[in-house]
């Protein structure tokens, strides 16, 4: 069966059946009504050529590993038409120096809330999850690790209860690449169905199917990609290209697919929140038919209650060893997935070289295969406050093989450490940061940084 009859099958079987809601706790804080101001700075410094790995990755691409400085001005306008109808208009400016240095937009947006429908344009990044200590932010294909994609996002703030036992939640999305990649000006189409069965208050299974595909742009090997509106309704179905698409999607489906399951139990009790979670990864049929399990995430986040120091406490464990199997040189098969890659659109699953999923695959250079794409991890975080500090951490302990075509001889074990705490005055936020990585195949480093935060309400 070819990959997009597979692919319209199961999300045929998603819209009737269903398993899941999206929601996934966002953490940011509302803007409150009115003009809302910002100013973050922050230094950085480390021992080794590159800062800690926790100290740049899943930073909405604002820090790179050689970043020393940043200062960041943000500010915002909020007003509420009445209870069912908001409207807010934002932006930010990011100054930094490393890698990716200079001045960029960090965010420049409008969002309107309708009720339980809320729709982004412009550059805004996502909300983080899991109170940002998950290592994927909890989500492995959309992480924070990358620079807000300008798009359009559309989702729904609340499910939709189709009976009191089972509801269901989408999002919608298209986004645009930048011009500076190996296929330049490419799209990405992006939707999400997300259905739960509801068995009590505090009992909740639900199961999701995030789905993205990258088609268009101009490629310096096949010219002028498939971008008119049928190649899009296309792209939306997982249909295959017509006749000015390249062989291979004339065989699978148009453009770079990808995506990912999820599956999850969340029990709410008086006094614990837990979650229990499962998020794959897929590049092609072989994912979508689980071939390549257990690869992804494995998590189990829990909020306790009467623990004064102790907000929440994430636990997980990271694949990506399997893909499907080894690659079979000279067949074209269902082996070999190669996250985050693809051979035309070969810059890969990233914005503005950064991944923007699973921080633990390292992207090769302009036009090159996956440094790293094969882990192990294990991985600890944990926020919460003692007296009037509040903490962050993570901790995660690496085994990186390469990828199937380049393995690391010997394969690599390292130790990401990371930390944070912050004191808040009547005069802004100080932060202090530290950062600690071990590792058996490169420089082990120490980082330290301090930041501030001043934010104003008028």
């Amino acid at each position: 069966m070819s990959i997009n009859k597979i692919y319209q099958v199961v999300w045929v079987l998603l819209l009737a059946l269903g398993s899941a809601s999206v929601q996934g706790q966002a953490q940011q804080e509302e803007l409150q009504e009115g003009f809302n101001f910002a100013l973050t700075g922050r230094g950085l410094a480390a021992t080794g050529n590159e800062n800690p790995f926790w100290m740049y990755s899943n930073q909405y691409g604002r820090l790179d590993a050689q970043t020393g400085v940043l200062a960041l001005v943000q500010a915002s306008f909020v007003t509420e038409f009445n209870e069912n109808n908001r409207l807010e208009i934002g932006g930010g400016l990011l100054v930094n120096d490393g890698i990716y240095d200079g001045v960029k937009a960090d965010e420049l947006y409008a969002s309107y809330t309708w009720n339980w429908l809320e729709v982004n344009a412009g550059l805004k990044h996502r909300d983080r999850k899991l109170r940002g200590i998950s290592s994927v932010d909890g989500d492995i294909m959309w992480s924070n690790n990358a620079r807000a994609l300008p798009g359009v996002y559309i989702q729904m703030l609340k499910p939709l209860k189709i009976f009191k036992w089972f509801e269901a939640s989408a999002t919608f999305g298209h986004y645009f690449l930048e011009e500076d990649r190996y296929v330049s000006n490419a799209q990405v189409h992006h939707k999400s169905l997300e259905l739960a069965l509801v068995f009590s208050t505090g009992d909740r299974l639900s199961g999701s199917m995030k789905h993205y595909v990258q088609f268009g742009g101009t490629s310096p090997d096949f010219g002028e990609q498939p971008q008119a509106f049928s190649d899009y309704v296309k792209a939306f179905f997982g249909s295959s290209g017509d006749a000015g698409a390249n062989i291979g999607d004339q065989i699978n489906s148009l453009g770079n697919g990808l995506g990912s399951y999820e599956l999850a139990y969340e029990m709410t009790r008086a006094n614990f929140y837990l979650k229990l979670y499962h998020q794959n990864i897929f590049e092609d049929a072989s994912g979508i038919e689980l071939n390549n399990f257990p690869d992804g995430v494995w998590g189990a986040y829990l909020e306790p209650e009467g623990i004064s120091w102790l907000d929440a406490i994430d636990f997980e464990y990271v694949q990506t060893v399997s893909q499907s199997g080894r690659p079979v040189p000279g067949i074209f098969g269902k082996e070999g997935d190669r996250y985050f890659y693809n051979g035309i659109y070969q810059s890969g699953w990233t914005y503005d070289q950064r991944i923007i999923g699973l921080p633990f695959i390292i992207p090769g250079a302009y036009g090159e295969q996956n440094v790293n794409d094969r882990s192990y991890v294990l991985h600890l975080g944990a926020t919460g406050s003692l007296g009037r500090l509040r903490y962050r951490g993570k901790l995660s302990y690496v085994t990186n093989l390469g990828t199937y075509a380049t393995p690391y001889q010997p394969r690599e074990h390292a130790l990401y450490s990371y930390g944070e705490l912050g004191y808040a005055t009547s005069f802004g936020v100080f932060t202090g940061y530290a950062g600690l990585d071990w590792s058996d195949r490169t420089q082990n480093t120490l980082g330290v940084g301090l930041g501030y935060t001043y934010r104003l309400k008028m």
